[in-house]
């Protein structure tokens, strides 16, 4: 059987975040553009690391997966191992994943982790560095009125304000869902980050595995305001696109369209995870829904010299630029 094989097997008893799923990582990497390493005693597949392998001119990265939060080693589970057996249980499988980046002969190795990650100690012994970033998750959606009085008084106002605004449309065709949300990058000038075959292949994915929903905030005319789209697995629903159109932004129906992704999750008993930003206005506004700030590591190591001079090289370059720009002021 080969690793992705009994990859497969693994995730049938193991829990592994959607984004780790064999039929994810075939839909946004392509299944040739990924793979999986393995740690096992025997036949038995103790953790797992499935990574996205990308060619940035002559350089070879293991780096994050397209429209993909996090990656990185997935542990099996074990609830009667004590916390010290299991520091020293995961210490030794990082020391065997490092060893098994390191053979790859890759230049650059940078997974981000999921927020239940928390030992990143053994990378640090390996000279991995970690930059700590932050999701915001209301973790516990079972009693909805909670959720509703932790919200920030200008965020319920912003809701009932949103409701009143727009009625809501479910499960939007994916070509509708794409040009409407290329609008939101096109009215500031930028293009969609992702190719619209990159979102047809996730989208397809995503309703064959009952895992994704994409939903719209529509006007009297039937204009879209708002839109979002939802990925779950068996703990958490993830808000993973979504936006604004700029124009009716005043009439704050994305605020009741993310309410409305709340109340979903608290229908299916998960999670509702913001899949956070570090932009200052964005991670205010999932703050004010009443998420929890939760820091996650992307994990890094630079293998490559030139790649170590050329980034040092570009941050002496934007520090000069920001002290010449603050002497000007």
């Amino acid at each position: 059987m080969t690793n992705k094989g009994k990859y497969q097997e693994f995730c049938k008893t193991n829990y592994v975040p959607i984004y780790s799923r064999i039929w994810w990582m075939d839909a946004v990497c392509g299944e040739e553009n990924w793979d999986v390493w393995l740690y096992k005693t025997g036949n038995d597949v103790l953790a797992a690391m499935p990574y996205y392998m990308e060619e940035r001119g002559e350089y070879n990265y293991i780096t994050k997966a397209p429209l993909t939060q996090n990656n990185g080693i997935i542990f099996k589970e074990n609830k009667e191992r004590k916390p010290c057996s299991q520091a020293g249980f995961e210490e030794k499988i990082i020391r065997s994943a490092c060893e098994f980046i390191r053979d790859l002969d890759v230049d650059v190795y940078e997974q981000q982790y999921m927020y239940s990650f928390r030992n990143y100690l053994p990378f640090f012994w390996e000279k991995y560095t970690a930059i700590t970033r932050y999701t915001y998750v209301i973790e516990n959606t079972k009693k909805l009125d909670a959720v509703w009085n932790n919200l920030s008084s200008n965020y319920r106002n912003k809701i009932r304000k949103g409701k009143k605004n727009c009625h809501i449309a479910v499960d939007i065709e994916k070509d509708d869902f794409y040009k409407e949300h290329e609008k939101i990058f096109a009215k500031q000038n930028l293009s969609c980050p992702f190719s619209k075959d990159l979102w047809f292949r996730l989208y397809q994915e995503c309703k064959a595995h009952d895992a994704g929903m994409t939903m719209c905030a529509k006007n009297e005319e039937e204009e879209v305001e708002s839109l979002v789209f939802l990925v779950w697995d068996e703990r958490s629903v993830y808000q993973i696109l979504g936006g604004n159109m700029p124009e009716y932004q005043q009439k704050d129906t994305y605020a009741y369209l993310i309410w409305k992704g709340i109340e979903f999750a608290y229908e299916r008993g998960l999670d509702y995870d913001f899949e956070g930003s570090m932009i200052k206005r964005i991670s205010k506004s999932f703050r004010e829904f009443g998420g929890e700030p939760k820091p996650y590591f992307r994990i890094r190591k630079i293998f490559n010299p030139e790649i170590i001079r050329k980034e040092a090289e570009n941050g002496i370059e934007m520090l000069v630029h920001e002290n010449s720009a603050g002497h000007k002021q």
